[in-house]
């Protein structure tokens, strides 16, 4: 096995105002359009990608006003169209953390669980998953709600 000695040292710092925007855009949307808001994502142009439910006039305002506030550095897309808002993905997402260890008991290994924003569902990951035990889970949970995939156990090397 080969040595793997680290050093310390600084992180190297990042200017891009994508955090910057992303954390604003989301603090207000979560509060002001909860029924809407569906997530936020940097887009494959490294744009910041506002997933919507609908597009909703207020919410575009929201987006316009918070992108206008940061200099608009960085380019901003509202993507309508979204299944589930994010405040549902996040609830359905706190029943399966509450109910998993019911569903393991069920002899279902699930191994993972959660929001996956550009999907626009819960991910669930099982261990050894059969067409039966996805249909279970979304019928269970909700088929436009969740996405079922075999999963793997972490194993450290």
């Amino acid at each position: 096995m080969k040595d793997r000695t680290f050093t310390p040292r600084a992180a190297t710092p990042d200017d891009s105002p994508f955090p910057s925007l992303a954390g604003a855009l989301d603090a207000r949307l979560r509060a002001e359009a909860p029924d809407t808001f569906a997530g936020i994502v940097r887009g494959p142009d490294g744009a910041v990608e506002v997933y919507a439910t609908l597009s909703d006039p207020a919410l575009v305002a929201i987006v316009e006003e918070v992108h206008a506030s940061t200099g608009r550095r960085i380019a901003v897309r509202v993507v309508p169209g979204m299944k589930n808002s994010l405040a549902s993905l996040e609830n359905l997402f706190a029943r399966v953390r509450v109910e998993a260890d019911e569903v393991r008991q069920r002899g279902i290994a699930l191994v993972s669980y959660g929001v996956h924003i550009p999907a626009n569902r819960v991910r669930l990951g099982v261990e050894g998953l059969t067409a039966e035990i996805a249909e279970s889970l979304r019928r269970e949970f909700g088929p436009d709600q969740v996405e079922v995939r075999e999963g793997q156990r972490f194993q450290p090397t």
